[in-house]
């Protein structure tokens, strides 16, 4: 049922998902709030609700494009961009006729990222570092972890957005990033992703990195 998911996707957490499939983790001690968190607050990430996830998601970019970019240019941790979410996700339910499941705001707004990113033509190239382009700011540790991958190793993020979700493409793309992700965490510091909440996080902070990469040079 459409409802199903929506109320699932508006009750789910706003922290990076995890399941039984991390990414990686350091040898340092768990974060409060990351890896610390309850099972029962942790998101479902069974492939079909993450193949659903994603077809949600960019439709919803199709369709309102302006309001999804509205979105993903906002401070995540704030209650206005949750009720700008929820508004997103409220007013485009006929984008999952028929379908169930758990998913959390990230994924959803991960897919809207991707959808705005497809129009792309050269992602790597857009996502490469210039530093005549307006600087972006990470909000939060994770976000801050999304921009050094992106910027460290932009072809094969690029190449992980190409990838189908919960594919083993997308296994073998996230394989392939593990080591630069782990590199972007801070000494001293641990992180625990699984696949679909890293390419989430990727795909939001590349939709702002490259937003600011369009700005004309020394604009903002």
């Amino acid at each position: 049922m459409i409802a199903a998911v929506i109320a699932a996707l508006l009750l789910g957490q706003t922290q990076v998902p995890q399941g039984s499939d991390p990414v990686f983790a350091s040898a340092s001690p768990t974060r409060p709030g990351e890896s610390g968190r309850a099972a029962r607050d942790r998101t479902a990430s069974d492939p079909a609700s993450l193949v659903e996830m994603q077809a949600f998601g960019r439709c919803a970019a199709r369709r309102v494009p302006a309001k999804a970019a509205a979105l993903l240019q906002m401070d995540y941790t704030t209650p206005q961009y949750q009720q700008a979410l929820k508004k997103i996700a409220l007013s485009n339910t006929s984008c999952v006729p028929g379908k169930h499941g758990r998913f959390a705001p990230v994924l959803f707004a991960g897919a809207l990222a991707e959808g705005l990113l497809s129009h792309t033509d050269d992602l790597a190239e857009a996502l490469a570092y210039d530093p005549s382009k307006t600087a972006v700011k990470a909000v939060g540790e994770t976000d801050l972890i999304a921009h050094c991958v992106a910027r460290t190793a932009p072809r094969e993020v690029a190449a992980l957005f190409a990838t189908p979700a919960a594919s083993d493409a997308e296994a073998t793309a996230i394989r392939t990033l593990a080591p630069t992700v782990e590199a972007c965490v801070a000494k001293g510091q641990t992180a625990r992703f699984n696949r679909a909440g890293l390419r989430a996080i990727l795909a939001t902070a590349s939709y702002r990195i490259v937003e600011a990469n369009r700005a004309p040079a020394g604009a903002g």
